[in-house]
């Protein structure tokens, strides 16, 4: 973490580890802005992006444990204008092989994309497409119209996948998606902090990127205004919540001890191993995606990873936000861990290179206090 804000990768930054569901760090360094000399703190309230993913992932599969909906219902079934939906092809739209299925939203085969996932042809349509959306009923709908890059279930393409989960968890609860989160997940683990829209008067840490004279705050984000695909109105499944690293880590906590924190449980033992097993198929192709090769039910599923200590961390699970935020839970050996900042990276590589690397300071600090703690009880 010094090692980011003294190169320049960042002007501050924060991360909390759990071992055994305790806090063994959690810290904050460096700056709030790159323009305000007040120090950053662990009670930072952050914009988490696509963290937001694995939390409404968890949100339905509450309603696939209550029977409300099944993996392989179709998603017509409840959004009826996704019948319809074509697949691109060679510059065709035609009807795809079968459609979109639950499962498919879960582990991103739906073949919906984001623009900066999508070909050339079709990246204005994805780009706008969700701008000036008021409701996630409308959003919905308007995801449904984009042509998929894929027949469903034959490919990993990361998109919009999760926001029409959002509207899914709308249609089945009877509820809007704020809401139901707040029930079923945010006050039965004491998440106060995480929302889709915070509270205005707090000092948000500013979303920021790289630029000629340094770390800048990127004004090309606030200028595209509510209503756009940075700042969505709707409630976004797939990137509108605001969150600490210390909320963040109660839901982590949760899922690492079986679905269940301070008497709560907000999903069973069986549904979250489910949803940790690599769910791509050997014929589902995920070659475009540098960060996946297997991936769960809302969840990436990670490699070991060599450190000072030798290789740690094979089969945990997590994912991240755009913003350079991570997170993961290696449930071998009961760890969580959550690091934060607001950061736009300037390339996929960068990126990587911040988040392995902060696995891997991770995992091996909880190696390492695992391994004192084994010699001083001897």
């Amino acid at each position: 973490m010094s090692d980011l804000i003294t190169t320049g990768e960042v002007v501050g930054c924060m991360a909390e580890i759990t071992i055994d569901g305790e806090v063994v760090y959690s810290n904050a360094i460096g700056k709030r802005s790159p323009q305000e000399a007040d120090p950053l703190s662990t009670n930072q309230i952050i914009r988490i992006f696509s963290m937001t993913k694995p939390i409404v992932s968890v949100g339905l599969m509450q309603l696939v444990e209550q029977k409300k909906i099944r993996l392989d219902d179709t998603v017509s079934k409840y959004i009826p204008e996704f019948s319809v939906t074509k697949v691109y092809k060679d510059g065709d739209l035609l009807s795809p092989s079968r459609e979109i299925t639950i499962r498919d939203l879960l582990r991103h085969t739906s073949g919906l994309a984001y623009a900066f996932t999508a070909p050339p042809q079709l990246i204005e349509q994805y780009a706008t497409a969700l701008d000036d959306v008021k409701t996630l009923e409308e959003a919905a709908k308007k995801i449904a119209s984009l042509p998929l890059l894929a027949d469903p279930g034959t490919e990993f393409i990361y998109g919009y996948s999760s926001d029409v989960i959002g509207r899914l968890i709308e249609v089945v609860s009877g509820k809007t998606l704020d809401i139901y989160l707040r029930e079923n997940i945010f006050d039965p683990l004491g998440m106060g902090d995480t929302t889709f829209t915070p509270n205005k008067d707090l000092q948000h840490m500013p979303l920021m990127k790289h630029g000629k004279n340094g770390i800048e705050i990127d004004d090309e984000y606030y200028a595209s205004g509510p209503g756009t695909m940075a700042n969505p109105i709707f409630y976004s499944g797939g990137g509108g919540l605001w969150s600490t690293i210390h909320d963040y880590t109660l839901f982590a906590i949760a899922l690492e001890r079986g679905g269940e924190l301070n008497g709560k449980r907000i999903l069973e033992q069986e549904t979250i191993t489910f949803m940790t097993q690599n769910q791509l198929d050997p014929g589902i192709d995920s070659s475009k995606d540098p960060m996946v090769s297997r991936f769960g039910l809302g969840f990436n599923i990670d490699s070991a990873i060599e450190t000072n200590s030798g290789a740690l961390g094979e089969g945990r699970w997590g994912w991240c936000g755009i913003a350079s935020t991570f997170f993961f839970i290696d449930s071998t050996q009961d760890i969580t861990a959550v690091f934060g900042t607001q950061l736009f990276p300037e390339d996929i590589f960068t990126y990587m290179d911040m988040y392995e690397s902060f696995h891997q300071a991770a995992l091996e600090y909880a190696h390492q206090i695992k391994s004192d703690a084994v010699q001083n009880s001897e």
